[in-house]
């Protein structure tokens, strides 16, 4: 695949004022979380679902996955039942046809308990559809987490495969934090290092 031109790269960086992390000059950092929550939401049909436990979010500087800050998400998981912590945005540009692959680094504190786990969302196309992970990333406590997942056609990631259509048309990027009916945990879970490579 061709490199990302100029102008798409020059978009992200002056649209959204983000910095540039490249690893090999293939990757770009689009939610850095420098300061600002840079548009993310808990949306307003989670805060009114029992399933979803995010109680608000900060700009921390407690962890961070690259540079100085990260998005803190504040959730109580009670166990019992499958619940999740979300989190989303709308983006900018929605012209991901050179990119890919997109991940995201998840941080749980050393003293959560293990079986909490991590996954990706992405609303696309004209119609809005929301597509998710067909698996959950498990989250290590005390650790950063990549959650990756490839946007190429005929990708194995998602629940339905996705066409160069579903890169085309991107409208919004969720993270949700997810515990299936156990671990209970009451606290914080970072995310931080959103980025698209080639």
């Amino acid at each position: 695949m061709a490199r990302p031109s100029k102008w798409i790269i020059g978009t992200w960086l002056i649209g959204l004022s983000l910095t540039a992390a490249p690893v090999g000059a293939t990757e770009i950092v689009i939610y850095g979380f420098e300061g600002s929550p840079e548009g993310w939401v808990i949306p307003d049909w989670a805060k009114a679902s029992a399933d979803y436990v995010a109680q608000d979010f900060t700009v921390s500087q407690s962890q961070a996955g690259e540079g100085q800050h990260a998005l803190e998400l504040h959730a109580d998981f009670p166990g019992g039942r499958w619940t999740g912590a979300y989190i989303e945005r709308e983006v900018e540009v929605t012209d991901w046809m050179p990119f890919g692959r997109l991940s995201a680094d998840v941080f749980v504190p050393a003293d959560a308990p293990q079986g909490l786990t991590g996954k990706l969302i992405l609303t696309v196309g004209d119609q809005w559809t929301w597509t998710e992970m067909n698996r959950s990333i498990p989250l290590t406590p005390g650790e950063w987490t990549t959650i990756s997942v490839g946007l190429k056609p005929g990708s194995m990631d998602w629940k339905f495969f996705p066409d160069d259509n579903f890169r085309a048309s991107v409208k919004k990027i969720g993270v949700r934090i997810e515990s299936n009916k156990a671990p209970v945990y009451q606290g914080s879970v970072f995310v931080d290092n959103i980025r698209l490579a080639e």
